[in-house]
């Protein structure tokens, strides 16, 4: 093997050079994103027409898919930030080794929890309040998405490498293929066969070997591997997934706790209730996907630049940031509310389930421009250092979300009033996190140039 096959070439210095630089990277780790959050809408779109009770299971395990999707950013954004300020430093060869490290930690981590769920999942059915129709399926689908989603542990930390590097192409091909791969595989067994939900799972770890395969080749031929550097441990993986990782899991641990106790609020206004707002969140989870690329996107470019040593140029890439995101949701949210009786259609199959989700997005879908900067703000504050205010401004979001909303709406005997909660609440966000997010980074870009 040759020294240039192991060595990867000193990257250019990294400055910057207006809005087109988030731009550009931002388009294609939206692709990856979109690819990774548009897989479960497709699947509840095919869970609804494969039949009512695979769609009705599938959306009691929501909370949990969050349970597993905080783990994943809490690895994603530590790996993210080490490997881009490893690339504004111009040190290639530290980021193979630290994901690594990362990686003897995460299976530990990923493992445990697996566990837990196989164990648990009889009385998480008793606590969601599943008929005993239904709980039998729930507890074995349950358990075998908790086996299938350990393959895709080590795809996230290759898939972050190469972002944080600066190779968003290479990182969306190793999500695209896992979606791709998951996709058609429910679609295949779950109408070619008698799996019914169960198609989920097996589609689930196919399209983790697919993903982890691509990945493999795309670290490759990046040049970041290096022989026997990622045997080497790094103690500095530790010290950011505690500084970073471990508040935005936590954030994402907190969306999961809400997201089951917004099923519980809803639990006693019946299936189609909450298969209807199951399929408005699968929606809203697309829709903060240009926000999440734009909120990662900035961040990358920040970390890349303090890494080079130039963090003065902190507060015009935030500027830049919540330009181009105040943009591009101007335009997403008057669409979404626009269009919301045949996306509704589209996601739910059913006239009684559909006319839920019409419901939700008629009262929520406008505010989704305020939506858009906050997750924007929160992801680049939480990038750069502040992921436990990030987790402090999450704590009353999802807390009045559930407390209030899901007080509003039993008292009153009506979901809207619900809705209505979250609606106010994403106003009350965008008043608030781009302004803590503006001070923050003008805080640490001032603290680094001294």
């Amino acid at each position: 093997m040759s020294t240039a096959e192991t060595t990867p070439a000193a990257p250019p210095a990294v400055v910057w050079s207006g809005p087109g630089q988030i731009r550009r990277l931002a388009t294609a780790i939206a692709l990856g994103e979109a690819a990774g959050v548009l897989v479960p809408v497709v699947v509840i779109a095919l869970m609804a027409r494969i039949s009512t009770e695979a769609m009705y299971v599938r959306s009691l395990y929501v909370p949990l898919a969050l349970l597993f999707a905080a783990l994943q950013v809490g690895f994603d954004v530590s790996n993210q930030v080490a490997a881009s300020v490893s690339r504004g430093a111009g040190r290639p060869h530290d980021v193979l080794p630290v994901a690594a490290s990362m990686a003897r930690i995460g299976l530990a981590v990923w493992g445990t929890v697996s566990v837990a769920l196989i164990v648990a999942a009889p009385g998480l059915a008793s606590l969601l309040s599943v008929p005993d129709a239904s709980a039998g399926d729930f507890v074995a689908f349950t358990r075998w998405a908790a086996l299938a989603n350990l393959i895709f542990f080590p795809t996230v930390l290759l898939s972050s490498s190469l972002r944080g590097f600066g190779r968003p192409r290479s990182a969306a091909a190793v999500v695209l293929t896992g979606a791709i791969v998951e996709v058609g595989g429910v679609a295949i067994l779950g109408f070619g066969t008698d799996l019914g939900v169960f198609a989920l799972p097996v589609a689930i770890g196919a399209g983790g070997v697919a993903a982890l395969t691509v990945g493999a080749v795309q670290v490759y031929r990046s040049g970041l591997w290096r022989a026997r550097a990622p045997m080497v441990w790094r103690p500095e993986a530790v010290g950011k997934l505690t500084s970073v990782g471990l508040p935005v899991a936590m954030s994402f641990v907190i969306m999961a706790v809400a997201n089951a106790g917004l099923l519980w609020a809803l639990g006693p206004f019946g299936s189609d209730v909450v298969s209807g707002y199951s399929a408005a969140g699968a929606l809203q989870n697309l829709l903060i996907v240009p926000a999440s690329a734009l909120g990662s996107a900035t961040a990358i470019v920040l970390n890349q630049l303090r890494g080079a040593g130039r963090p003065g140029d902190g507060p015009a890439v935030l500027r830049a940031g919540i330009g181009l995101t105040a943009a591009v949701y101007a335009v997403l949210a008057a669409a979404i509310w626009l269009g919301r009786e045949p996306l509704s259609q589209l996601l739910a199959g059913e006239a009684a389930v559909s006319s839920q989700t019409v419901t939700f997005l008629t009262i929520v879908g406008l505010t989704y421009f305020c939506l858009g900067l906050n997750v924007m703000t929160l992801l680049l504050i939480e990038q750069i250092g502040g992921g436990v205010i990030a987790l402090v401004l999450n704590v009353p979001y999802f807390g009045g979300m559930v407390v209030l909303g899901s007080y509003l709406a039993r008292s009153q005997h009506d979901p809207s009033a619900l809705y209505w909660t979250i609606a106010v609440l994403n106003i009350c966000g965008m008043l608030i996190v781009p302004f803590v997010t503006w001070r923050h980074v003008r805080r640490i870009s001032r603290a680094e140039a001294r």
